[in-house]
């Protein structure tokens, strides 16, 4: 994280840092990068003879309401592909120089994603790729098993962004809210404008009248949440 001046640190997702995993400086443009990298950064300033290097496992993920997916490591090599592609969960390793580099899982639980995680991080070394095929998810369950000589910590962390439960509810209900909350307010001023000049007024930009009805006229808004 730290630049060629001492005092200026480079962080975020348009940063590029040496990434020990592939033993190369890379720029990885995601959210999870930028939080971890600056979290790194402020560490070193406050507090530097308790923090040791940035040891970062890459990590891509997306969700949309109950779907999401978690991606670690790197796309690099054969790509060996598992589980049901008509099903909720399904996934992808990818093999480069005879070892584990990258793990994708589709629809997984808090602890597969960690599972995958976890093996993508240790690099195991694959000898059969039907078996690692035939295996799918299982390999990676179990390979997360396996004590490692050096553990780092898992940097990419990935267990609060699994959803346990739908979050379209929430959105909807903020949603119903806020709408609710602005046709309050346009109905409030509406008559309080109406009470001082007993016309409905709408202006331009530049305040000036654009159109006045009187109160007898009605006008309905709609809001169309999405």
């Amino acid at each position: 994280m730290q630049s060629s001046n001492t005092s200026v640190y480079a962080v975020g997702d348009v940063a590029a840092f040496p990434v020990k995993m592939f033993a190369e400086t890379r720029r990885l443009e995601h959210v999870d990068s930028a939080r971890k990298s600056a979290r790194h950064a402020v560490a070193a300033i406050m507090e530097p003879e308790k923090t040791g290097e940035f040891d970062y496992l890459p990590f891509f993920y997306s969700r949309v309401f109950t779907l999401s997916w978690q991606f670690y490591g790197d796309n690099a090599g054969e790509v060996i592909h598992f589980g049901d592609f008509s099903g909720k969960t399904f996934g992808a390793y990818w093999i480069n120089k005879g070892h584990l580099v990258g793990s994708f899982l589709e629809g997984g639980t808090k602890e597969q994603y960690e599972a995958i995680a976890k093996a993508t991080r240790l690099k195991p070394a694959i000898e059969d790729l039907g078996e690692l095929e035939r295996q799918g998810l299982g390999f990676a369950l179990t390979a997360s098993q396996k004590p490692s000589s050096s553990s780092p910590p898992l940097v990419a962390g990935s267990s609060n962004l699994v959803i346990e439960k739908p979050l379209h509810a929430w959105y909807a209900t903020a949603g119903v809210i806020v709408a609710a909350s602005v046709a309050t307010f346009a109905y409030w001023y509406g008559r309080r404008r109406r009470s001082k000049t007993g016309c409905d007024c709408f202006r331009n930009s530049d305040n000036s009248v654009n159109l006045c009805l009187p109160n007898s006229i009605r006008i309905e808004f709609e809001f169309e949440i999405w």
